[in-house]
């Protein structure tokens, strides 16, 4: 189908934005906000959703009842899973449709709004554009009015408050939650998503007439809401923002642009809102040079460290110039050399760089820890960077993130194991619920001190305090496999944790191994070539890599041997790792001198 609206650049419809906020404009926007709006606040969307309930249909009913189930879905596609989300949920939860509003209410119970709906919350608070239309049953954009700018939004969570709505001049954010609030019933079903309550579509008319509608992370699979846009006379325009080539729009949407509409290209909704609240020049919602000082402090210390560090994680992705400028004013001085550091490929600049940054801002402790961990991770000079770990916990000896990295150098180059875990046990005292902190301290417990009921116990709540955590995800993988020997979970956390960092080299590596001790060579080919190719380090990781292809790849015998002799003699070793499963495996296949893989074993993890 062809499509009849407009593709205009997202500075333009910004830039519209911007003018809607000025004295005695007339222009007016509300926002549609779907599942995708949610994604970085940890609420699944339609199509996770979808996918887990209907494996979970496929393990539950036999596979001619699963058949007869398809046929009765016209136009049911696996590979567009999304569109049959509703009646997903309706076979799924046909026992108990109260056991899927459960499941639905724990995402939403743990979920916190994402950096993008703090910036959505002051443009509903600061500027005339007050409407949200949305198919979620979340709370986010609610959650982030009270937290982020003590603002009471109006939030028709049922149809019965419909006749609320003041669609000409709002005194307040409003909310209009057309499949209801998660704690009223919502609608999830293919029935009662069909078509849009009557109360509704008498209410929203006046909305949609005076707002023009920015569409936000939604997918168009809700067929109450799409015909009812398809068939509203007297509309303002739509504005649909879209990832990637709008060719990639279904028919759906399609068929509900106008020539009046637009289509926007965007890079994601927490970006977009990041430069929307950029463009309109709001107060930063934290203070840029002391945190402590941040209102939102006041109001809750631990939400404000999230913020934050969710600031630094979008300034690390890849954002443009406008983005990079408009992260710039929001985070601390300091964090202008270390994103740039961050982005400089060539050590030498990166030295220099920090080196920059230290001599305009001598007292930041974040500076001085993050060049040490630079000196430590890629230059491996380790005499300089602890002088620098020492000076930053001197600038800030109650800072978490000085123990905490401090510990880990103790722990990883020092092997002075007592006094590393005296610095873990302050950092995690100061900020329990630091998520590389428990993750870096369950390492600790599990290789150093084999506590292995603690380890995982700390392994676990880094994982509960960040489930999208790769590197960490790996590390339980890897202990899952090693200790408790459960080889299905581990592999579930290998897969999620490359899911996360396609490219990381340890955990490339590490699946790699745990494919290999299974017998399962080829599949461990890509992920054993992944880590080769980035590994970017000669230490634990090559070594181990270069055992693999030595007790697996007879292609590779000679050249393993070379490599091995080279490393171990320049000192490189993975101490402590276990290599047996690998000899047991490498027996098998046929490997004709097993001695020749115990030695190396042997040489590569023993002090």
């Amino acid at each position: 189908m062809d499509i009849s609206a407009k593709e205009i650049t997202q500075d333009q419809l910004i830039r519209s934005i911007k003018a809607s906020n000025e004295p005695n404009s007339s222009i007016r926007y509300g926002f549609i906000l779907g599942a995708g709006a949610s994604i970085n606040s940890k609420i699944p969307s339609g199509n996770e959703l979808a996918e887990k309930w209907y494996k979970e249909l496929k393990e539950d009913i036999s596979d001619n009842a699963l058949k007869i189930w398809q046929d009765s879905i016209s136009g049911f596609d696996e590979s567009k899973i999304s569109e049959s989300y509703t009646k997903i949920f309706e076979k799924r939860f046909e026992a108990n449709y109260q056991a899927g509003y459960q499941e639905l209410q724990k995402y939403m119970d743990r979920a916190r709004p994402s950096i993008g709906y703090s910036f959505l919350a002051q443009l509903l608070d600061e500027t005339p554009n007050k409407f949200v239309i949305t198919t979620n049953f979340d709370t986010m954009t609610e959650d982030a009015l009270f937290e982020f700018k003590k603002s009471r939004p109006l939030v028709l969570g049922h149809e019965l408050l419909s006749n609320y709505i003041n669609p000409t001049s709002p005194s307040r954010p409003t909310i209009i939650k057309i499949h209801r609030d998660f704690l009223f019933d919502p609608y999830n079903t293919d029935g009662t998503t069909k078509t849009l309550d009557e109360q509704w579509e008498k209410a929203l008319k006046p909305v949609l007439m005076e707002n023009a509608i920015i569409v936000l992370g939604y997918g168009g699979n809700d067929d109450s809401l799409m015909n009812y846009l398809k068939n509203i006379q007297d509309r303002k325009p739509i504005y649909w923002c879209h990832r990637g080539d709008k060719s990639g729009l279904s028919d759906k949407i399609k068929g509900v642009l106008t020539k009046q509409d637009f289509t926007v290209s965007i890079k994601g909704f927490d970006q977009f809102m990041l430069l929307v609240n950029d463009r309109l020049g709001f107060e930063p919602l934290i203070d840029r040079e002391n945190i402590d000082n941040s209102q939102i402090i006041k109001n809750a210390i631990e939400y404000a460290e999230t913020y934050k560090r969710q600031l630094e994680r979008l300034g690390e992705s890849s954002l443009d110039d406008d983005g990079k400028r408009a992260i710039e004013k929001l985070l601390p001085s300091w964090w202008e050399f270390e994103l740039e550091a961050r982005n400089e490929k060539d050590l030498d600049k990166k030295d220099v760089i920090y080196n920059q940054g230290l001599k305009k801002i001598p007292n930041s402790h974040e500076l001085m820890c993050n060049y040490a961990i630079f000196l430590d991770d890629s230059r491996e000079e380790y005499d300089e960077a602890e002088k620098y770990y020492k000076k930053a916990l001197e600038l800030n000896p109650d800072g978490a993130n000085n123990n905490g990295n401090y510990a880990f150098f103790l722990h990883n180059i020092r092997k002075e194991y007592d006094e590393a875990e005296r610095y873990y046990k302050r950092a995690l005292e100061l900020n329990p619920d630091g998520v590389n902190k428990n993750g870096n301290y369950a390492l600790f417990l599990h290789n150093i001190r084999k506590e292995y009921d603690e380890a995982e116990r700390y392994y676990k709540k880094a994982l509960e305090l960040e489930s999208d955590d790769a590197n960490n995800n790996g590390n339980y993988a890897l202990f899952l496999h090693n200790i408790r020997k459960e080889y299905d979970e581990a592999e579930r956390y290998y897969k999620k944790a490359l899911e996360l960092e396609s490219d990381d080299a340890n955990n490339n590596g590490n699946y790699a191994q745990h494919l290999l001790a299974q017998g399962r060579k080829a599949e461990s080919v890509t992920f054993l070539e992944k880590a080769f190719k980035n590994d970017q380090t000669e230490g634990d990781l090559t070594v181990e890599l270069w055992f693999y292809r030595l007790a697996h790849f007879p292609e590779y015998f000679e050249e393993a041997k070379i490599e091995l002799d080279r490393l171990l003699e320049d000192g490189h070793k993975s101490i402590g790792w276990d290599l047996s499963e690998n000899i047991t495996q490498a027996e098998k296949e046929g490997f004709k001198d097993i001695r020749i893989l115990e030695d190396y074993a042997k040489r590569i993890t023993d002090l």
